[in-house]
């Protein structure tokens, strides 16, 4: 009874599953070669021009290190850190 709707059901998905790659392809090959993108190319910096943007800092300062759980020492943390206030 199932053994006689594997056709008829599978067909179809194979075909819409297979549709849907080939428009996604297609989609990412169109956005690439005719895309509009809303973003600028960053400028580059260099030493003679005055830095007006404000610092980043991707660590806490009053944080303490997490020491690792073997084979470290106390001063070992897990993806470094930065020290000193801004």
């Amino acid at each position: 009874m199932v053994e006689d709707l594997i056709v008829p059901v599978g067909l179809p998905v194979v075909i819409l599953v297979c549709a849907s790659v080939i428009l996604c392809v297609l989609s990412m090959v169109w956005l690439t070669f005719f895309g509009v993108t809303r973003y600028k190319a960053p400028q580059h910096y260099t030493l003679d021009q005055p830095w007006d943007h404000d610092p980043i800092l991707f660590s806490a300062t009053g944080v303490p290190n997490m020491a690792l759980p073997a084979h470290a020492t106390e001063s070992d943390t897990e993806g470094g850190a930065a020290h000193g206030k801004w």
